[in-house]
């Protein structure tokens, strides 16, 4: 027996209640003087032995009533062995059907169910079998049983999934599932054995032969040959109104084929191409003049007529065609390189920014409320009340993205950040590498190119509450983060007008604004292209609230799951809407390109794989006869917590039966 919730045994020293309860019930024995008792009519003693046994039941009921509500809570399980006794002299045949996204090609799912049904018609009277479908991960169908009617019953709801198979991690997955049987084991693989599942180390794919069981393989092929397949590879939007379709085929050789090929944004067909497709290649068809919505956009590339393998046939795509979003950059000159470089990396960034510029002494703090985020070219040119100013932004949730150019060099402290300034700058020429980056900072985790930077610093001095997300030798902040109130601002301690530094010419320039203005604006940063059987990771969508409804229409989050983040499970193919608090986002998921190439492994490889866990088997043969008995994990769990209720139940009706009558003859005559 064992107890799912042992620490609520803690309740047993409740018991000590009604003893203690019932150590108040004593008889006093002290005796009173009185003057006479010639007058007094004598009363009937009762005996104090029968009054004691009588609580003494009572107090049992009580503490029976204590040990067996802890009792169900803890939960007790009793283990039994299970209804199919596997032995030592039981053979285990274990049947694992390949559902993943390639056996929806042609026949191929049809003929494993027909191989699954074979085994199972062949069982002998000793032996049994377990049924379970492998892809993206390994599902437990039916445990073992020798009833073959059950499992040819499992088999009517099976279907292949948009999964990709990987053979390594399937053979991983089992060895957890028989590690502690006793049986004998027949391992059945039913796939169509694409080259692209081959684990990367062959001897991934070797299954553990634990506690000397020797294991079976045999691999039952539904595919013996290459089957030729085109799908749709790539989908590309260029210049806001032109899409690039690639259209890839495998095992084609030199064959060509003729196919219609059609565009189509937001479920309505666009345009359409004859196309004649070379084979053992790709190729590429481009749409032009493409009228795209503002907003996300549904770009659907179809391959008509359909293949064997129709669910590759189609790309789905998701294109923001959003206007670019407005920025603010202060600055002292307009003219100054720092606001060219600035600009030029905002405005082709993948996002799009449209970078107004705005003078310092022209500058009227009441727009600052009107960006989500701003840019400040040299923090040391503001004045005192605009630094007032942009801390009152700060605290209201703004965010600010500034450098330290030439006018910060003569400070005692940082504006807004009040951070001290040092008299030891170190100048451009002395060079001092970077040696710490915080690649885990959404802003610089796709950024990369930070040690071929030479800049000269501001020497400043932390508060404490700062991150350093980049720093040089010593630990010179480069680039640092603060919250301020509900807001933050990062400060590069450099100049970006190629004077201080030469940031603004390395192509690290470039993706650092783009992630930096994603994260300071609070964009969604969610991927909106994933493969099928992924997760989505709502944690990335800019909030923690919010609804998810899968290419059907279905609601994918109850009501108490949308106020917290969820890692959804990616299982259809198509357009996942997000709802969350920065608006509706459009996710578009297709199967792993991987699973398309229906190229089959080498019959050698396979012939391999088989031989050597035959010989892995025979070597666990002599401690095969030295084990007996039922694993653990054969057990069959039973729970006996209701019984325990039900007994409750009986005790409180038979403690309230004794309460009444103690309760009658302790008020009855004297």
């Amino acid at each position: 027996m064992a107890l799912l919730g042992p620490l609520f045994l803690l309740g047993l020293l409740g018991i000590g209640l009604p003893i203690w309860l019932h150590r108040l019930e004593t008889q006093v024995t002290e005796r009173e003087q009185f003057s006479t008792t010639m007058f007094l009519e004598p009363a009937r003693k009762r005996i104090h032995v029968q009054r004691k046994l009588k609580y003494l039941l009572l107090m049992a009921l009580r503490i029976l009533f204590f040990l067996i509500l802890v009792l169900a809570f803890a939960r007790p399980v009793l283990f039994s062995p299970p209804q199919a006794l596997i032995t030592e002299d039981t053979t285990h045949h274990v049947i694992v059907l390949d559902t993943s996204f390639s056996m929806q090609a042609g026949d191929s799912f049809a003929t494993a169910l027909q191989r699954v049904q074979d085994i199972i018609n062949g069982l002998g009277d000793d032996e049994v079998a377990s049924l379970y479908t492998a892809s993206s991960g390994i599902t437990t169908v039916a445990t073992a049983t020798p009833d073959g009617a059950i499992l040819i019953q499992a088999l009517s709801g099976l279907a292949p999934d948009n999964g990709k198979l990987d053979l390594g991690t399937m053979v991983t997955s089992m060895n957890t599932l028989i590690e502690a049987s006793q049986a004998n084991f027949v391992l059945h693989f039913i796939s169509d054995f694409q080259q692209t599942g081959q684990a990367v180390r062959f001897a991934d794919m070797i299954p553990d032969v634990i506690n000397g069981r020797p294991v079976l393989l045999e691999l039952e092929r539904v595919q013996t040959n290459n089957a030729a397949n085109w799908m749709v590879d790539s989908v590309l939007v260029s210049n806001r109104n032109a899409v690039e379709a690639g259209i890839r085929g495998f095992a084609t050789n030199e064959d060509s084929s003729e196919r219609t090929i059609t565009l189509s944004i937001n479920n309505m067909l666009q345009q359409e191409q004859q196309v004649t497709l070379n084979g053992g290649g790709l190729s590429f068809i481009n749409f032009d003049n493409v009228v795209f919505e503002e907003g996300d956009n549904r770009i659907d590339i179809r391959l008509l007529p359909n293949d064997s393998l129709a669910g590759d046939d189609i790309r789905h795509t998701v294109f923001d065609n959003s206007p670019p979003a407005p920025v603010l950059l202060l600055t002292e000159n307009p003219q100054s390189l720092g606001v060219t470089y600035i600009s030029a990396a905002l405005e082709t960034a993948p996002r799009g920014y449209e970078v107004i510029t705005q003078t310092l002494a022209d500058l009227d703090a009441r727009v600052l409320q009107r960006y989500p985020w701003i840019v400040i070219e040299d923090i040391g040119a503001i004045n005192a009340s605009l630094a007032t100013a942009i801390t009152d932004y700060v605290s209201g949730g703004g965010a600010v993205l500034a450098a330290a150019g030439e006018s910060s060099l003569g400070l005692d402290s940082v504006p807004v950040l009040d951070l001290a300034v040092g008299s030891n700058p170190i100048r451009r020429e002395n060079r001092n590498p970077i040696t710490m980056i915080d690649n885990s900072h959404p802003a610089l985790s796709e950024t990369s190119g930070w040690g071929s930077v030479n800049m000269q610093t501001l020497p400043v001095s932390l508060n404490g509450d700062e991150r350093v997300l980049i720093a040089q030798a010593d630990n010179r902040p480069v680039l640092l983060e603060s919250n301020i109130g509900r807001g933050r601002i990062m400060l590069l301690t450099t100049a970006l007008d190629n004077t201080l530094s030469d940031l603004p010419v390395k192509p690290v320039f470039v993706s650092f604004m783009a992630e930096a203005a994603r994260y300071l604006s609070n964009e969604n940063l969610l991927i909106r292209e994933q493969i099928a059987e992924s997760f989505l990771q709502l944690s990335l969508a800019g909030g923690s609230s919010g609804q998810v409804y899968d290419p059907d229409g279905v609601s994918l989050l109850s009501l108490s799951d949308t106020t917290q983040a969820q890692d959804i499970p990616l299982n259809k193919t198509g357009y996942y809407q997000v709802f969350s608090s920065g608006g509706e986002v459009l996710v578009a998921v297709n199967p792993d390109q991987r699973e398309s190439d229906l190229t089959i492994m080498d019959a050698q490889v396979l012939q391999n794989w088989q031989n050597v866990v035959a010989g892995t088997a025979n070597s666990g043969e002599q401690a095969l006869n030295s084990e007996s008995g039922v694993a653990d994990e054969d057990l069959e769990e039973n729970e006996i917590w209701r019984i325990f209720l039900i007994l409750l139940a009986l005790i409180v009706i038979a403690e309230s039966l004794l309460g009444n009558q103690h309760l009658r003859i302790r008020t009855g005559t004297l």
